[in-house]
């Protein structure tokens, strides 16, 4: 099957030249876009309402370009692009929702005598930030979780990799491409976050092994939250809103809000994702469905059990949580290690 963006069939291929031939138009792509934004948030900082707007417009032009021209052959390369162009227009309409619902950011300053960076700067650190700490009001309301030695955490989460990926399991089966699956986010992520973390920003996560609820999981406790400015301006901010608005019970409208942010993160995953879909209606069904699912069943808990915690409850969570991932995974063909892909069938480039 032939995607937008994918080669043909693949195969075997010089991999200098495959590099020379993917990787510069994708990069010029990406950082085009992601120059355009930083345009655009320099304007929203300015307050230059007008051109504020045109640059937006020309970032969500130059993601779609880059979507059809930025062709990659190998399919994991192909799902980090899709990841970087997402990313950009997901910030870039958060900033346009946030614009036009008035709650545009400002930079945030350690005391009220000290002098702001200039906005070139501001703007700078707001295209590359994800949960915007440094600026306010700040959409995010992390609560910090309780103090934990990040090296230490990310040594335990690989050595239970290890241990799963390389031990008696059999590597076919679901729950354990499942778990491998999480840990691996786990770990590139916090790998990728922890030399640049500065002080005043917060853990990607807390030890995984803490997650007491589905609640406890997906609300920054425990699992990122690197997109819920997002899904707050975007999802579910304005469907509350307008169902309350129209009379529904704002507990209802509340949860139809988490479930259309859970939708939007789905939507987010399957596109990052497409490239390494067996069957694309399927990946893409299992994949926002898996979203959809956990935002459903995290209302409903929140519901039954309220702020009780228990043993139960813990149990019927993980249970939950890794039986939908088994589930949607099984429409999917990622490369279940941390390293470099060396099957011919996911780039035309034999690694080794």
């Amino acid at each position: 099957m032939t995607v937008a963006g994918t080669a043909s069939e693949p195969g075997n291929g010089d991999p200098i030249e495959v590099a020379f031939r993917d990787v510069p138009r994708a990069l010029l792509c990406i950082l085009t876009s992601y120059f355009l934004l930083y345009l655009a948030n320099y304007h929203s900082l300015a307050r230059n309402g007008a051109q504020y707007i045109s640059w937006s417009l020309l970032t969500i032009f130059a993601v779609i370009i880059s979507h059809f021209y930025a062709t990659v052959d190998c399919r994991p390369f192909l799902s980090l692009r899709n990841c970087a162009l997402f990313c950009c227009i997901m910030k870039c309409l958060d900033m346009l929702f946030r614009h036009f619902q008035n709650t545009s950011l400002v930079w945030k300053l350690p005391n009220t005598e000290a002098k702001p960076p200039p906005l070139y700067q501001q703007a700078f650190w707001m295209t590359l930030e994800l949960r915007y700490e440094d600026f306010i009001p700040n959409p995010i309301r992390l609560k910090l979780p309780a103090p934990f030695h990040e090296p230490t955490q990310l040594l335990y989460h690989t050595i239970f990799y290890i241990i799963i990926a390389y031990g008696p399991l059999p590597q076919t089966w679901a729950p354990v491409k499942a778990m491998k699956l999480l840990l691996q986010i786990y770990i590139l992520w916090t790998s990728a976050h922890l030399p640049f973390r500065l002080s005043n920003t917060s853990p990607f996560f807390a030890p995984l092994y803490k997650a007491d609820s589905l609640v406890d999981f997906w609300n920054g406790n425990v699992w990122h939250v690197a997109f819920q400015s997002p899904c707050q301006s975007m999802a579910y901010s304005p469907v509350q809103t307008i169902l309350k608005s129209i009379g529904i019970p704002k507990p209802l409208a509340r949860g139809c809000g988490v479930v259309a942010a859970f939708t939007l993160m789905g939507i987010f995953h399957a596109y990052v994702g497409w490239s390494v879909m067996r069957n694309v209606a399927e990946g893409w069904t299992k994949v926002v469905g898996f979203f959809v699912m956990n935002g459903a069943a995290t209302v409903f808990e929140d519901l039954v059990w309220g702020k009780r915690k228990n043993w139960v409850r813990s149990l019927l969570a993980w249970v939950f949580e890794i039986s939908l991932a088994s589930w949607a995974v099984s429409g999917v063909e990622f490369p279940y290690e941390l390293w470099l892909v060396h099957d011919p069938r996911f780039c035309h480039v034999v690694v080794f």
